[in-house]
């Protein structure tokens, strides 16, 4: 190996996946290794997979083979929700020297060395613990803005189309102590605002600690400006946070992401999801009525096994009738193993592009509903590290992203400054510093 190896990385998926990446990166830097973009040539590259949808799978496939077509010699670490599931499948790829589940790809660096004096692919697919874990810390300055922090992993829920219990395992919580590390180091590095990311984060348990705990915890921190919660589930969002929410005294802020999947009780139930439409409704209105100016986003899929044209409407129904700022939405994509790939009347390809198109439109409405409902009024704008030259971009608390019309750029970078917003154009609002 040179003195100094140069490695990337490549992150598919989540923000969890995000937040696994940072750590892993900085753990290459506490070794020694020069860090360079994905774009730039590298005698390592790793690859942090995502295995939700088949989609997701092709996608990792195409990454590694476009790695290894550009540097034949480049030592390509796959690590992840892919390789958790198909550790076999990925070593056949060209390329390919080492191959993590999750359950050990926060110990990546100590595995490079052996998997590169190998002639064969080194495989390491431990079974994940259920117990509650700690995560290493690691000191890194020019840390800037946002951060993702991981307080939570796996979940029990067991929805029927989802293979995230098997790829990464029961639910399990993050040491409250350890968060708070993290937390402080973060902060030290330069963020002022955390992300709190898992998988089914509403669940957090540990030492009798919950979620409202940790939020609670994060608020003590000096420097820290804001909390935001990635997603959560809509049976584990609670009155005390809607309470913090709506505090403006408080760090969290104004803002969340509630997966609704269906609006249909029927597919609901096929799903096995722990909520009906009339519940979801309520927890929704509930928290439009206790926090003010709430951004709501979701997740929404098309094309689930049984989802007929009336089924559909209910669900296009119920999103064009609540106030949503947006939702992503998801075509059904069958995963081997799941309960849901075991269904009948399955729906046409061509059925779930045209309904996944016509949500997709109704989320453009939405989100330019939203924007423009706050035109003229002044907000709060964390800015970001600029991706152009003369750029000012950054997001209220409520998750509108703003655009000043002065090129300030990286003078900007990392203030949170009021901001009167003016005008939406394209999915951003544009703004004048106050």
């Amino acid at each position: 190996m040179p003195e100094r190896p140069r490695v990337s990385f490549h992150t598919l998926g989540c923000r969890l996946n995000q937040a696994e990446t940072s750590t892993i990166l900085k753990s290459f830097v506490e070794n020694d290794y020069e860090i360079v973009p994905f774009s730039e040539p590298a005698h390592i590259c790793v690859i942090n997979t995502c295995t939700v949808t088949e989609h997701s799978d092709a996608k990792n496939r195409q990454i590694i083979r476009s790695i290894h077509r550009k540097n034949p010699e480049v030592c390509i670490a796959v690590i992840g929700c892919y390789s958790q599931m198909a550790a076999e499948e990925i070593k056949k790829l060209d390329g390919v020297k080492l191959v993590i589940g999750n359950a050990e790809k926060l110990n990546l660096v100590s595995y490079i060395e052996q998997a590169q004096q190998r002639n064969t692919p080194l495989i390491i697919n431990s079974k994940i613990a259920r117990e509650a874990f700690t995560e290493p810390v690691f000191q890194q300055d020019n840390q800037t803005t946002r951060a993702h922090l991981k307080i939570q992993d796996g979940c029990d829920f067991m929805c029927s189309f989802c293979i995230i219990p098997f790829s990464r395992g029961r639910s399990r919580s993050r040491h409250s102590q350890n968060i708070t590390d993290e937390a402080t180091t973060l902060i030290a590095g330069g963020a002022k605002e955390i992300v709190l990311t898992g998988v089914n984060v509403g669940t957090y348990w540990d030492d009798k600690k919950t979620l409202v705990d940790v939020v609670d915890m994060l608020d003590q921190l000096p420097d820290l400006k804001r909390i935001r919660i990635s997603s959560i589930e809509p049976t584990t969002l609670s009155r005390s946070l809607l309470i913090r929410m709506a505090d403006c005294h408080h760090k969290l802020v104004p803002y969340l992401h509630l997966p609704l999947q269906s609006g249909s009780n029927t597919i609901l139930a096929e799903m096995k999801r722990q909520y009906t439409r009339e519940s979801y409704i309520e927890e929704m209105r509930s928290a439009f009525e206790q926090v003010p100016d709430l951004c709501i986003g979701t997740d929404v899929m098309v094309g689930f096994p049984g989802e007929t044209e009336i089924e559909f409407e209910k669900t296009l129904q119920l999103l064009d009738s609540l106030p949503f700022a947006y939702f992503h939405v998801f075509p059904f994509s069958e995963r081997k193993g799941t309960p849901a790939a075991k269904l009948n009347q399955k729906v046409h390809s061509k059925e779930k592009k045209e309904r996944s198109t016509m949500l997709r439109e109704l989320s453009q409405e939405k989100r330019s509903s939203f924007y423009q409902d706050f035109i003229g009024k002044i907000r709060p704008v964390l800015f970001e590290t600029p991706k152009m030259a003369g750029e000012s971009v950054g997001y209220t608390d409520n998750y509108i992203k703003v655009c000043l019309p002065e090129p300030l750029g990286a003078e900007l970078t990392n203030q949170m400054l009021p901001v009167r917003l003016l005008e939406y154009q394209k999915d951003v609002m544009a703004g004048q510093l106050v």
